[in-house]
């Protein structure tokens, strides 16, 4: 499996992917800078939970498929006497580890912000948990967006993960019903560890959103459908790499 993930990172090398997970956070930052920049920490968190993160795996998730659309349309791997399933995951896994990078450099930047601008300083426990539970929870949309992408495009899967998260995950956030929604997850866990609203306003004291019981929660949601979603999408990714052999007359 080692082989298979080394090979899918030397795909992103020198391409716009990698400059993604400098450029996204620092973008995000002065973002939520402009916005408001009296509640930078929870702005950032909301807009990451809310748009850049499904953004940015939707726009990896393209790009991966697009690079073996380009290289003779995934004949190349099909016909290779490789595991069609192995090299699914370590595209999944590749993708994940990019986004863990990224919020890794997130971290970074807001503790030297912390350190210079002390006005702005926040516990660094809070958002290394804030971010942990962002990467953890938004996992399955990566296994989905590849998905997405190898079916119908980058516009569709863009589309569909950013409207996912602006309209069930912010309309559903707030409900009991939050866990329905899986975009919703990430939203309504960033409430209590860094306390905001998903309309983005500090939370009040003493709003239910506090409950900190929905962590753990989502976080076996986030886990469950991540499994289910790679272990589904691989068998898919699978038949249709099968289908496509015999077609050809490969087999």
């Amino acid at each position: 499996m080692i082989s298979y993930v080394k090979s899918e990172h030397l795909k992103f090398k020198r391409t716009f992917s990698r400059k993604l997970l400098i450029a996204v956070p620092l973008f995000n930052i002065g973002f939520s800078f402009f916005m408001n920049p009296s509640f930078l920490i929870t702005n950032t968190f909301n807009w990451w939970s809310i748009l850049f993160v499904p953004l940015t795996i939707a726009i990896l998730c393209s790009l991966s498929h697009q690079k073996e659309q380009k290289a003779a349309n995934y004949n190349g791997i099909f016909t290779l006497p490789v595991s069609l399933p192995a090299i699914w995951y370590s595209k999944n896994i590749v993708i994940a580890l990019y986004m863990l990078v990224m919020l890794l450099f997130f971290i970074i930047v807001m503790s030297i912000i912390s350190i210079l601008l002390p006005g702005y300083s926040t516990p660094y426990i809070k958002i290394v948990e804030a971010s942990a539970v962002l990467w953890i929870s938004t996992l399955w949309q990566i296994p989905f967006c590849l998905f997405l992408a190898k079916r119908w495009g980058f516009v569709f899967t863009l589309v569909v993960n950013i409207a996912g998260g602006f309209l069930l995950g912010i309309a559903l956030a707030t409900h009991s019903q939050w866990w329905i929604s899986p975009w919703s997850w990430s939203i309504r866990m960033m409430s209590p560890i860094v306390g905001v609203h998903p309309n983005g306003v500090p939370l009040a004291v003493g709003s239910p959103l506090w409950n900190l019981q929905v962590v753990p929660v989502g976080l076996v949601l986030s886990i469950c459908l991540f499994i289910i979603l790679m272990v589904w999408t691989a068998s898919s990714f699978n038949r249709v790499a099968t289908a496509s052999v015999k077609q050809q007359g490969g087999v």
